[in-house]
């Protein structure tokens, strides 16, 4: 399978946010997140920072939208995946992984990866992740309320 990504742009920002629908929805099952029953919308108001200083992709399969990618810069080199999905009928294919991978060649420097709180699904992907990136070297922490699990490498 052909796996790109692709930039997304301000025009295109309406695809991000109904891809965010479903990513907010799925992890909903995990922690509480703010669901706004005016607009039957899960609420998410950092959107418009990845078209500034920040960076937003489409994860593309044969050319067909399967998930995106929302990228922090820390300046100074140092990066966040600050979420990631991948449609479900797309998973278990490695699309989430050959993603991440090119993002990372992309983007040299210090990496902060935390895995969605109270989901053992989203620790192993990240933790087999970066280990298969790095090679194993990488450090990982767990903190907060959550025990949530925080993966530290670079790639400088």
């Amino acid at each position: 399978m052909d796996i790109k990504l692709e930039k997304v742009t301000k025009d295109e920002k309406n695809k991000v946010e109904k891809l965010l629908q479903l990513y907010l929805h799925d992890l909903s099952m995990y922690f509480p997140i703010t669901f706004d029953s005016s607009k039957c919308e899960y609420v998410y108001d950092d959107l418009d920072k990845y078209f500034t200083d920040n960076y937003a992709y489409f994860i593309k399969c044969e050319n067909d939208i399967c998930g995106f990618v929302l990228v922090d810069n820390n300046k100074n080199d140092n990066y966040e995946i600050s979420e990631m999905f991948v449609l479900n009928n797309y998973k278990e294919k490695k699309v989430g992984e050959t993603a991440v991978g090119k993002i990372f060649d992309m983007y040299k420097g210090n990496w902060t990866i935390k895995a969605v709180p109270s989901s053992p699904i989203a620790e192993n992907f990240w933790t087999k992740t970066v280990a298969n990136y790095t090679n194993g070297n990488f450090k990982i922490e767990h903190t907060g309320k959550y025990a949530r699990a925080e993966l530290y490498f670079s790639n400088k």
